[in-house]
């Protein structure tokens, strides 16, 4: 939520309640000066402050009436600051804003383990299109109700967004860190990516940070910060381009998989859970080509190791990640293989 919608939002609710303190101070001082009972007090306040034109008692004592002129005027005055406030709310379409708002933080609350992706830029823009693509929960935060709006232009979705800096603790809380999988950091600047996962580690030790680096240098600041992975843009394009020329089938085929929306075929890694049917038996045991009709391209093992082209006889092991070649029914299906436990088939 921008400030300046906030802070109308706290004039408009402050006015409210003033208004409710100014209607119960008419009504108890009518009741102390002139005996009224609270029915009839509070019918005399409202009238009074409502100005509706109603003739004063007979016997209304000076007091009262003294204490019944400064009562329309803090009324009006009160009635008149609350309607300016809410007729700006519906004439700058603000009222619109606050329920979007309100919207966008019920489904970011309701959000486990997704993804946050900090920075609306160039970056952050193509970090997005793959999290749509792939269909994942995430959210974005940057502190440019401007640069968030124009973001939201080229990427022509809907997707969640939080207005507010990544280095403030509370806007971290309020889209759910404690509660993600991993958050991206793709500021522009090496320092605020470095203080964003400083502020981060402080909250949740042990999420997954990945941050992108322009400078080599700052790579092992960003280490030291606890940051888990690390990509640094020139490397990145520097292998690309030279891929690029040497390789270009290899890169067309990568691409092919990876930035084609009409393809079916992907990559993906699948977690071997605990109790699983698959732990402990081999890959010629498990027969996924009979299951699933798919290419297993890798086993990733605990400590970090990977076994590329597997054979028959890999062990699969608790704790496992295989990586697959195959079509998006196909790998949802392979999921729910691995996920049944041994008691399940016996």
């Amino acid at each position: 939520m921008s400030e300046t919608l906030a802070l109308k939002i706290r004039r408009f609710v402050i006015s409210i309640i003033i208004f409710v303190l100014i209607v119960f101070t008419g009504t108890v001082g009518y009741m102390v000066l002139e005996d009224w009972n609270f029915l009839d007090s509070l019918f005399f306040t409202i009238i009074t402050l409502s100005t509706v034109g109603y003739s004063l008692p007979a016997d209304l004592s000076s007091v009262s009436q003294i204490f019944t002129a400064v009562l329309i005027l803090s009324g009006i005055t009160v009635v008149l600051y609350s309607l300016s406030t809410l007729t700006s709310f519906i004439v700058e379409g603000e009222m619109r804003n606050v329920l979007e708002v309100r919207k966008r933080m019920k489904k970011i609350n309701g959000m486990n383990n997704h993804y946050i992706v900090v920075g609306a830029g160039k970056t952050g823009f193509f970090v997005c299109q793959n999290m749509l693509k792939e269909k994942k929960d995430f959210v974005l935060l940057d502190k440019s109700e401007e640069r968030v709006q124009q973001f939201l232009k080229e990427i022509n979705t809907e997707i969640p967004y939080f207005i507010g800096d990544a280095k403030n603790e509370t806007v971290l809380e309020e889209v759910g860190v404690k509660r993600a999988d991993s958050i991206i950091l793709t500021l522009p600047s090496d320092v605020d990516n470095l203080f964003v996962a400083l502020t981060v580690k402080s909250i949740v030790p042990k999420i997954n940070i990945i941050s992108k680096v322009n400078d080599p240098e700052s790579v092992k600041k960003l280490s030291y910060a606890g940051i888990n992975k690390i990509v640094l843009e020139s490397e990145i394009s520097g292998n690309r381009l030279a891929y690029m020329a040497t390789r270009p089938n290899i890169v067309s085929f990568l691409e092919t998989i990876i930035h084609t929306p009409e393809k079916d075929l992907q990559l993906e890694e699948v977690d071997i859970p605990k109790n699983s049917w698959v732990i402990g038996k081999s890959l010629k045991e498990i027969a996924l080509p009979d299951k699933v009709d798919m290419i297993v391209i890798a086993v990733r093992k605990k400590d970090n190791n990977s076994i590329f082209n597997p054979k028959a006889n890999t062990i699969i092991e608790e704790g496992d990640i295989i990586i697959v070649l195959g079509e998006d029914s196909k790998i949802k299906r392979l999921r729910e293989i691995v996920e049944q436990e041994s008691s399940q088939l016996s």
